[in-house]
């Protein structure tokens, strides 16, 4: 198997991506005023990875996704845990 078909290879893959694009659209929308569409969509995306690697028993990615949602709580103020 194609190590970019591996689970965790895929998963770290997009959980990266999303969280370099989190990091891309925050500033526009909350210290620019910005529309808050694309951010919603990429925390809704980072959601989505975590309840992906729980599913798929890759416990390393969810905890990292899971702990970075806890850091900043505050940025996106959507609370600490991931739901």
């Amino acid at each position: 198997m194609s190590d970019i078909l591996h689970p965790r290879a895929h998963l770290r893959l997009h959980w990266r991506q999303a969280k370099a694009d989190f990091w891309r659209q925050w500033q526009p929308c909350f210290e620019q005023g910005e529309d808050h569409t694309r951010l919603m969509i990429t925390l809704g995306t980072i959601r989505s990875l975590y309840w992906q690697s729980l599913g798929q028993g890759v416990l390393a990615i969810a905890r990292t996704i899971g702990n970075w949602w806890r850091k900043v709580a505050p940025l996106h103020q959507l609370g600490e845990v991931v739901l």
